[in-house]
């Protein structure tokens, strides 16, 4: 049995615990120096097989959920056309209304996102309006604010990150939690979402779902966000007023 498994199978014998109570438990197996502990404890959880739920208390029962959100028939249909259209292109689609489980405030948005390869977005834009689709060109806060009612269904056509993190459900590609979580602080389009907003985002993503740590600052830091974000994630476990 290696170091790792056998942390985590001392880890799965306790509902919770610290860095120092696992030590006791293993020092009857095996000598492993703290910071060398600490080392795995930090690659266990940024890997998701351990969870830590506290300040420096971690558990290996993770109830946590997956981020699996209910597409709908819209964006199926949207998400299938231009697959078809352009099969090798990278895409994604998503929804306004997967985000309200994570605010305070509850802003109303309807619209229908794509997110496609950088080279195709005007093509994808005009297809859009060409079907007589409410559609908007990568808006930024300025615009949205003037001219786009977000209580009404119409299509963001937005620029897909080189390396973005995706997940197929039901044969559609849309974001991870992890992707959401970064464009909500870094799109002008989510510019409602963002400052204090953001802070409860983060808490409630954290605390009702499972997320990859790794995954997130590694897409932060496509993004150039990384070291904000992750001050935040790992600050999201304390209580927000």
């Amino acid at each position: 049995m290696t170091i790792e498994e056998q942390i985590l199978e001392t880890a799965a014998s306790l509902d919770s615990f610290t860095a120092s109570d696992l030590q006791k438990r293993l020092d009857g197996v095996f000598s492993l120096e703290r910071s060398r502990l600490n080392w795995y404890l930090s690659r266990l959880s940024d890997a998701g097989r351990i969870v830590r739920i506290g300040r420096g208390i971690y558990t290996a029962k993770n109830t946590k959920k997956l981020f699996e959100p209910l597409i709908g028939k819209e964006a199926v249909s949207l998400y299938g056309q231009f697959h078809k259209e352009f099969p090798e292109i990278g895409m994604c689609v998503y929804e306004g209304p997967w985000l309200f489980q994570f605010m305070h405030h509850l802003p109303s948005n309807q619209i229908l996102y794509i997110e496609v390869e950088k080279d195709i977005t005007e093509t994808v834009f005009h297809h859009l309006q060409d079907q007589g689709k409410t559609v908007y060109f990568r808006p930024d806060a300025d615009f949205i604010y003037k001219y786009v009612n977000m209580d009404r269904r119409a299509v963001f056509v937005k620029n897909l990150t080189t390396e973005s993190p995706l997940q197929t459900i039901g044969g559609i590609k849309v974001p991870t939690l992890e992707k959401l979580l970064v464009d909500m602080y870094c799109d002008p389009d989510f510019h409602y979402l963002q400052g204090g907003e953001y802070l409860h985002i983060m808490h409630n993503a954290r605390f009702r779902y499972a997320i990859n740590r790794s995954r997130l600052l590694r897409y932060a830091r496509r993004r150039n966000v990384a070291d904000i974000i992750q001050s935040i994630f790992d600050n999201s476990e304390y209580d927000i007023d």
